[in-house]
C-alpha cells in the first residue's frame, strides 16, 4: 500500500508528477465552480459571511434584466446590465440609490427580493434620471389637477 502523501515506494517521479497533475486539475475544477468578484455582473459585500448562491444570483440577474428589457421594448430589447453593490447581512432589505451608485441591501439571501431589486435597478437604465424626474413631477401634477366625480358632487 502506498502512502497518500509523500514519496511513493516504487514509482518515483512519474507517480509524483501524476499526483501533482491530479491536484492541479482538482483545484482548477473547484475554482471554476466559484464566481470571482471580477466575473460577477455586480459587486458583493458580505461582511457577516451570510450564505448565498452566486450561480443562482447570476441566473436571476440575467433573467430579470432580460425580462425588463423585453417588457420595455419587446420588438428590440435593449441589453441591460446594471452595476450595483449587493450588501448581504444588512439590517433591512432595501434598495439604496446613492446616485449614481446603487446598492441592494438584503438581511440574508432571498431570491425573490434580489430579483425585485435587480428589476428596479435595470429599469433605471431604461428610464434616464432626467426622464424619471419628469415622470415624478408630472405624476404629482396630474394627480393634483384631476378631480373625481365624488369630489365634484361634494363641492356643489
Amino acid at each position: 500500500m502506498e502512502p497518500l502523501f509523500g514519496t511513493p515506494k516504487h514509482h518515483g517521479n512519474a507517480h509524483r508528477s501524476t499526483l501533482i497533475k491530479t491536484a492541479v486539475l482538482v483545484v482548477m475544477a473547484l475554482s471554476s465552480c466559484a464566481w470571482s468578484q471580477d466575473e460577477l455582473p455586480f459587486t458583493v459585500s458580505n461582511p457577516r459571511h451570510k450564505k448565498w448562491f452566486p450561480d443562482d444570483a447570476v441566473k436571476i440577474y440575467n433573467s430579470a434584466c432580460d425580462l425588463v428589457a423585453r417588457t420595455v421594448r419587446p420588438e428590440k430589447p435593449p441589453r441591460l446590465r446594471p452595476k450595483f453593490l449587493l450588501v448581504l447581512g444588512s439590517d433591512n432589505d432595501e434598495f439604496v440609490n446613492l446616485s449614481p451608485e446603487m446598492e441592494v441591501h438584503l438581511k440574508s439571501w432571498n431570491p425573490a427580493k434580489f430579483a425585485e431589486a435587480v428589476a428596479l435597478v435595470a429599469s433605471r437604465e431604461v428610464v434616464p434620471p432626467d426622464d424619471m424626474k419628469r415622470i415624478v413631477t408630472l405624476s404629482v401634477a396630474l394627480a393634483n389637477s384631476s378631480v373625481s366625480v365624488k369630489q365634484l358632487k361634494q363641492n356643489r
